[in-house]
């Protein structure tokens, strides 16, 4: 059986080539020479260096080639995962600021952890004892604009963000249902495809805790700390449970917490919305967008659209959002 050939537009095209030069080939060139220079110091330096600093300088130390690696693994690791994201492009084949975003992102991380790693190295060329190493603040401090500003450069190279607007349809109370009492409840969850781009970074992140528990395991309690709050954290944004009844809207991560609460006598509109989570929120997860707006977004496709009184509006994506809709409408008006 032979699979149909994908549509590509001349646009489209274009735009994966842009990705792909600017979101994964230039910010790979700029770690793999950051990491080439730095390999090139190794006779010069102390073994171990130092890699971290506080207020009275170095108070961290790692093998020289966690220090190497460790920015070109998460280079290219992130500049993957931007140019998975973006690689399809917007509904009319354009790219939507959320990808601008992710392959300008891409630049700026590869940037700042080059220069920084790099810059960090150089300042111990040459010392028996990493323990006399300067401070790198000034480093830091100066990656930073660089960074910036090709970032910059990056999303003025990119094409123009194509614009989303979704019309919402106002929902309906259901018939008969005034004198009875309804309740709706089912459990919203991100796609496969989510799942993936969220597993990769994460095992990323477990690299670079396994990578700091085997150089420098005595400062590796915060960042596991850290590192486990994100997980926890990320892995309970994937699911949330939503239920409708004569309380309003709720709304919870699969530990309970977040949790978004919606009382009836807070409600002025319900509707029906196609959202597109790239293209009007940037992203999946609970999200913000330009416009306002706030939710859990973690599916293309229907949502329900709640107007507060104050006028702000949150989104929650969904199966059956018509029938949420509907099941609100009738709380929201009795």
């Amino acid at each position: 059986m032979t699979l149909p050939a994908e549509n590509v537009s001349p646009q489209l095209t274009r735009n994966r080539r842009l990705i792909i030069v600017i979101g994964v080939v230039i910010p790979l060139v700029i770690a793999l020479a950051a990491a080439f220079i730095m390999a090139l110091w190794i006779p010069e330096l102390p073994s171990p260096v130092a890699s971290h600093w506080g207020t009275t300088g170095p108070d961290g130390y790692s093998t020289v080639g966690s220090v190497i690696v460790l920015p070109l693994l998460m280079t290219l690791v992130f500049a993957a995962l931007a140019a998975f994201a973006s690689w399809k492009g917007g509904p009319n084949g354009g790219m939507l600021w959320g990808h601008k975003i992710m392959v300008a992102a891409s630049m700026f991380l590869s940037i700042t952890l080059s220069v920084t790693a790099a810059g960090s190295l150089a300042v111990q060329r040459g010392l028996e004892n990493a323990e006399n190493a300067p401070a790198i603040g000034g480093i830091a401090i100066a990656a930073f604009p660089i960074a910036l500003v090709m970032a910059l450069f990056a999303w003025l190279m990119l094409p123009a963000a194509e614009y989303i607007t979704s019309t919402p349809v106002t929902a309906k109370p259901i018939a008969g249902a005034a004198t009875q009492r309804v309740h709706f409840s089912t459990t919203t969850r991100v796609g496969p495809g989510v799942v993936i781009i969220v597993g990769a970074a994460l095992a990323a992140l477990a690299i670079a805790l396994a990578v700091q528990a085997v150089s420098n395991p005595e400062q590796l309690l915060l960042p596991a700390v850290i590192g486990l709050f994100v997980i926890a954290l990320a892995v309970s944004t994937l699911s949330w449970r939503v239920t409708i009844d004569q309380r309003g809207l709720k709304v919870r991560s699969a530990i309970g917490f977040p949790r978004i609460t919606i009382a009836p006598d807070q409600i002025e509109s319900v509707a029906v919305v196609d959202v597109n989570p790239m293209g009007e929120f940037g992203g999946y997860g609970w999200r913000w967008a330009p416009d306002g707006r706030s939710g859990i977004v973690l599916s293309k496709g229907d949502a329900i659209e709640v107007t507060r009184m104050n006028g702000k509006k949150f989104i929650v994506t969904m199966h059956d959002a018509q029938l949420g809709a509907e099941t609100l409408a009738t709380v929201a008006k009795k």
